[in-house]
């Protein structure tokens, strides 16, 4: 089996390009996984932004791989896609500036992903399983493999490293090459987060009108009711949530300003 370790897909995410760089010096032995480590966007790396043109993880969709393009990230894409087409399993770094702990993050549906993701979780009290099917805004990096987790780490501003997390992070990640390698299964029930809606920031037009509330700040998975304060306006008028209740994630996420998503809503299942 071969099992590629990437960081950098988005370039101001340290912790997954530190990590990367990390390991692959160190003497690690596996007798039944090939193990090679990729970092993704090069020259985000080199300027640590988020992207040049477009971000990379919406950038793996059949239209952007197959027509040519001025956009670089589409190019690196297809790269990436050549350079993984080997690619059994991908386990791929990222960091949030959302209060999310250590997330695993499952963006398609097998059983050799989800069993590797369960295992995580029962072996770490501080590792949840996400959900996050059907993206509308582009295929992540996970579509172009068979199987696949995403790590998720934060809270951690773009652009910083946080130890603590980065040695947490470390041991997930030496967990799940070590759950490959052994061929570990789990047939257990384990919960998860299924992402079921995303919520934007109040606006005028493309004008921000408030922000996030202090009582949702870093408040991640915590569980969302009808009437709970969501946003507070710039002069102090609060905004109460009225739509379906659930678990919020990715609260506040600066990376998904851009994107109009305040938060996402997630109801608790089983995998």
């Amino acid at each position: 089996m071969r099992v590629t370790v990437s960081g950098g897909v988005h370039g101001n995410e340290l912790l997954g390009i530190y990590l990367v760089k990390t390991v692959q010096n160190e003497p690690l032995k596996f007798e039944n996984i090939d193990v090679d480590f990729l970092l993704a966007n090069p020259k985000a790396i080199k300027e640590c932004r988020r992207y040049i043109d477009f971000d990379l993880n919406r950038s793996f969709g059949k239209e952007s791989l197959e027509k040519d393009s001025h956009i670089y990230e589409y190019e690196r894409a297809k790269v990436i896609k050549e350079r993984l087409k080997e690619t059994d399993f991908l386990i791929d770094l990222h960091t949030t500036t959302a209060n999310m702990g250590i997330t695993i993050v499952l963006s398609q549906d097998d059983p050799l992903s989800n069993s590797v993701a369960k295992i995580l979780a029962l072996e770490y009290d501080d590792v949840r399983i996400l959900r996050w099917f059907g993206n509308s805004e582009g295929d992540f990096i996970n579509s172009i493999t068979p199987s696949s987790i995403t790590i998720e780490v934060g809270p951690v501003p773009q652009g910083v490293l946080d130890a603590d997390l980065f040695f947490r992070t470390k041991k997930v990640l030496l967990a799940a090459l070590r759950i490959l390698e052994l061929g570990e299964k789990c047939e257990e029930s384990v919960e998860c987060y299924d992402i079921f809606e995303t919520v934007g920031f109040p606006r005028k037009g493309q004008e921000l009108e408030g922000m996030i509330h202090p009582e949702l700040a870093f408040k991640d998975y915590s569980y969302l009711h009808k009437g709970d304060p969501v946003f507070i306006t710039f002069d102090e008028k609060e905004i109460f949530h009225e739509g379906d209740e659930g678990f919020a994630v990715f609260i506040n996420e600066a990376a998904y300003y851009e994107k109009d998503i305040a938060f996402c809503l997630t109801k608790k299942a089983k995998i």
